[in-house]
């Protein structure tokens, strides 16, 4: 299974899926037709300055992290690790080691790898671990502005068509995170099985929001009884696209409309989650959900792959793009359809799912910074770190895309495999097998064309109401999740859950971030 696939939530689900997302964590290009201009330049030749605690050899070693399903260190890691590193101790005067992390405890073993110890991390990826804030908040990243200008010129040019997509890594003017460089648009989605979308003659034409999804739900319900089209879970299947959460995980305030309206609103109280809750009691009531939600920790993606349902919500930069790989990979066991039932805007919340940090913790930041630089614009790196060692983890087909060795899968390729959102710059790459030829192509078309939130490139300082957030996650911890799976009544259960946000401070929280955008606004003309 695809290293995005896995992931997701989508949880993302796609998140992307695509899905992210596929996934979370899909924009892989071919070596040899990657276009500069858009999508990065090699820094084969790009001068390395000079490194003083590099001596006879001795070069720093830098810890990231790798997130997987189980955390256990894959079988070629050695390999891969001396291929990636042979280049880099000539480019960037530095090595890698990675940290395996696993989705499940990720939240654990990142605290614990962002305390400044001896086991910390030099740079991670933040995926689907703290909002921005959160993380600047607690003293977890490190400014990136300087490092940026003199040891990362070509990521930054990188970025040069779209500056307000790099300042999505900034908090209070500051740099902290760096996109990947990716599709930055994911439209919700619905999709399932397409025998029981055939069952049941779901017409996808007319699947255009939540509501009409759930028609398609009931239709594919009362023609296949057993099945189920919501994967229950304590993990999201719903990540709201067609908002600006402003990159928060928790929804504490955000843009219900976000190409039009300034106006930041209370999401539990918004018309837009009442409705979802609607949609939730119809599912309630007519065995949409899979049962025992609350005992399943499983991703969206995995419930699909694993038969426990036949369709479910998600996201990705392009439904057909995400069920065309679904199909041609055949990781769900027969073929998927579906729809986009969302708009599309490139938002901060989207940019900043998939960020790339330093800690301040690192003793040598600048490596750090050097490494990052190659793996946003040296094909080379990029694809070692992505795909691993040709030959060894994976092979190129007759078409130059990247795929599996021979009896090898996911779970046996020993090295991450397949493609994904969530490495630095998956345009520079091979296409993965089951990516359409001209993916990237349309990633940048999708990019360029999308409607952007008005608030693309603000986020939040979340310090000043530190302790309302806590409070308010708090509370989110304990309702959220059993409203979601309708494992509660809705009716009785939604208003107390919306008064312990009062209580907790959300109110509080929403004008901090409606002072801080207002300014923000201002400062940009």
């Amino acid at each position: 299974m695809k290293k995005f696939l896995a992931m997701l939530l989508v949880f993302s689900l796609l998140l992307a899926c695509a899905a992210c997302g596929g996934d979370g964590s899909s924009s892989q290009q071919s070596t040899s037709s990657a276009d500069s201009s858009t999508a990065g330049t090699s820094s084969e030749d790009a001068p390395v300055e000079s490194n003083a605690d590099v001596e006879d050899g001795d070069y720093p070693v830098l810890r990231f992290n790798m997130n997987t399903a189980t955390g256990d260190p894959r079988s070629k890691t050695s390999e891969v690790m001396d291929a990636i590193n042979e280049i880099l101790r000539e480019k960037a005067h530095a090595e890698i080691e990675p940290v395996w992390v696993t989705f499940a405890d990720m939240q654990t073993q990142l605290n614990l790898l962002l305390t400044g110890g001896d086991d910390s991390l030099d740079f991670f990826s933040s995926f689907w671990y703290q909002p921005l804030g959160i993380l600047v908040s607690n003293g977890q990243v490190a400014e990136l502005d300087s490092l940026l200008e003199e040891y990362g010129q070509e990521t930054k040019e990188l970025f040069g068509d779209y500056e307000a997509v790099l300042d999505c890594g900034r908090v209070g003017g500051k740099l902290y995170g760096i996109p990947s460089y990716t599709a930055w648009t994911a439209p919700n989605i619905y999709f399932s099985q397409k025998a029981d979308a055939d069952s049941a003659n779901i017409d996808w034409s007319k699947v255009t929001d939540l509501d009409s999804a759930t028609e398609a739900m009931l239709a594919m319900k009362k023609a296949n009884p057993d099945h189920y089209y919501i994967p229950g879970s304590t993990e999201p299947y719903w990540i709201p696209k067609g908002i600006d959460y402003l990159g928060d995980q928790n929804y504490l305030g955000v843009l219900l409309d976000p190409e039009k309206s300034t106006t930041i609103e209370n999401y539990y109280e918004s018309d837009y989650f009442l409705n979802i809750m609607e949609n939730v009691k119809i599912w309630q009531q007519n065995g949409i959900i899979s049962p025992d939600p609350m005992s399943c920790n499983s991703a969206t993606l995995a419930s699909m792959q694993n038969g426990l349902v036949s369709g479910t919500t998600g996201y990705s930069w392009d439904a057909a793009e995400f069920c065309h790989q679904a199909n041609v990979s055949g990781v769900y066991g027969g073929d998927l359809v579906g729809a986009e039932i969302s708009p599309s805007y490139i938002t901060t919340g989207n940019v900043t799912t998939y960020l790339w940090h330093i800690t301040p913790f690192c003793k040598e930041p600048e490596a750090a910074m050097r490494v990052l630089n190659l793996l946003y614009t040296d094909p080379e790196v990029a694809t070692i770190f992505s795909y691993g060692v040709e030959g060894v983890t994976y092979q190129l087909d007759e078409n130059g895309a990247a795929a599996y060795l021979d009896g090898e899968n996911g779970q046996t390729s020993g090295w991450t495999g397949g493609q994904s959102f969530v490495v630095p710059n998956g345009t520079i790459v091979p296409l993965w097998f089951d990516q359409s030829p001209d993916a990237n192509e349309r990633i940048y078309e999708s990019n360029k064309n999308a409607k952007r939130s008005i608030a693309l490139g603000f986020t939040c300082d979340m310090e000043p109401v530190a302790d309302q957030v806590a409070a308010c996650a708090n509370v989110i911890a304990q309702y959220y999740t059993p409203l979601m799976n309708g494992v509660v009544d809705i009716d009785e259960v939604v208003p107390v859950f919306q008064k312990a946000l009062h209580d907790a401070g959300i109110d509080e929280i929403i004008k901090c971030k409606q002072e801080q955008l207002d300014d923000w606004l201002a400062a940009q003309g």
